[in-house]
């Protein structure tokens, strides 16, 4: 076959067709280990791509989404659990047959986490919790448990890292659960040169904490400070995504991206949209926070989790982002996130009367709600 003739440009001679690109079938060659990964078949979810990703926390609410992008992208992926083998039984499906693989494990015991990384490239740890029980609390949680999955990673020989956080992770912020994730996000560093920390701000999404708390407790909602906490909501398929490309890309070794929304909302401007697509009204009902932080203590006791004097912390912990010019966001990944006013409606479409379930998906006079966007040197962002 004759070649295609050449044509010259400003920059010198190339084909007249598109120029070469690199294949997905191509050999990916790891930074930080030199670890050379060859995939097999074509690329999809019915093949591998040469990676083995474990997913610490993949039962969670994030957790099923970056399991589901990465296994439908053709990477063989470990799904460690604790408790019931039904907790993470819904993740097989999202990956072809023997791709999504169940272990079980216990943060406090490093030869099952060494089990877990063992074999793994990538592991990315999505722990979290925003409550204490008696045998977790924060410490053991986000800095005990970070360094030693980070630690025992590092000494398997995993090639990336990825930890995720909080947008608002400061060890001087109010909430203790976002005091102990700033020192989680050190220990990783320390014992894993070259991790990614990932800070996401309030996610939203069909098992959300955010619009579905909003429509199911639409006849009293709780408020404290008259609902005027700042959001940054985003789109939990977004942040999946991001994820994945960090995982991808080998020039993001050791980058800190921090994913929040480019408009800035409060809490009552998103309870305004959840009762304008639902067609009902929103009850709120605002409690003191002293007096609602009493009452979360007093439930706490109760041995199931109803509430936490600390979720109520975090209810006062407005979201900004730190203004670090090193910190990366959605626009180096070259990521557009969703916007809140388009995407908002099919998570909460089922809350809508039973005389309004048939009006249209397309919302129709949301740009009245449509907020502009906040430059991130803001004054009121925090260091």
């Amino acid at each position: 076959m004759l070649a295609a003739p050449l044509k010259r440009s400003a920059f010198g001679l190339r084909s007249s067709a598109a120029l070469p690109k690199r294949g997905k079938a191509d050999i990916t060659v790891r930074k930080t280990t030199g670890d050379v990964l060859v995939g097999r078949g074509t690329y999809g979810r019915q093949s591998w791509n040469g990676q083995t990703a474990t997913v610490f926390g993949c039962s969670g609410f994030l957790g099923r989404y970056v399991v589901a992008r990465l296994a439908r992208e053709g990477t063989k992926v470990i799904v460690p659990y604790r408790g019931l083998y039904e907790y993470v039984r819904h993740l097989r499906p999202t990956g072809d047959l023997g791709m999504v693989i169940p272990m079980e494990f216990d943060l406090r015991n490093p030869k099952q986490i060494e089990e877990c990384v063992r074999y793994s490239d990538v592991v990315i740890n999505l722990i979290g919790r925003n409550y204490e029980t008696k045998n977790f609390s924060f410490e053991k949680v986000h800095i005990e448990g970070a360094r030693r999955i980070a630690e025992i990673s590092h000494a398997a020989g995993v090639s990336r890292f990825i930890h995720m956080s909080n947008l608002n992770a400061r060890t001087n912020a109010d909430a203790k659960s976002l005091v102990t994730k700033a020192f989680g996000e050190q220990r990783v560093r320390e014992s894993f040169p070259g991790a990614n920390i990932v800070r996401s701000a309030t996610m939203y999404g069909y098992e959300d904490e955010l619009l579905n708390n909003i429509g199911k407790n639409k006849y009293c909602y709780l408020t404290v400070n008259k609902a005027q906490r700042k959001l940054r909501p985003v789109c939990v398929s977004d942040v999946a995504h991001a994820i994945s490309k960090i995982r991808d890309d080998e020039d993001t070794v050791g980058l800190t991206y921090e994913l929040f929304n480019s408009k800035q909302y409060t809490q009552k401007d998103v309870i305004d949209l959840v009762q304008f697509f639902i067609h009902e009204n929103v009850w709120r009902v605002n409690v003191p926070s002293s007096l609602l932080r009493l009452a979360a203590k007093a439930v706490d006791i109760l041995p199931y989790h109803y509430t936490s004097h600390h979720e109520v912390d975090l209810m006062l912990a407005d979201e900004f982002p730190s203004g670090d010019p090193a910190v990366q966001t959605f626009a180096d990944l070259g990521i557009q996130p969703h916007t809140l006013e388009l995407a908002a409606l099919q998570y909460i479409r089922h809350y809508r009367p039973p005389q309004h379930e048939e009006d249209p998906m397309e919302p129709r006079g949301y740009k009245a709600f449509r907020k502009p966007p906040v430059p991130v040197n803001n004054k009121d962002i925090v260091a």
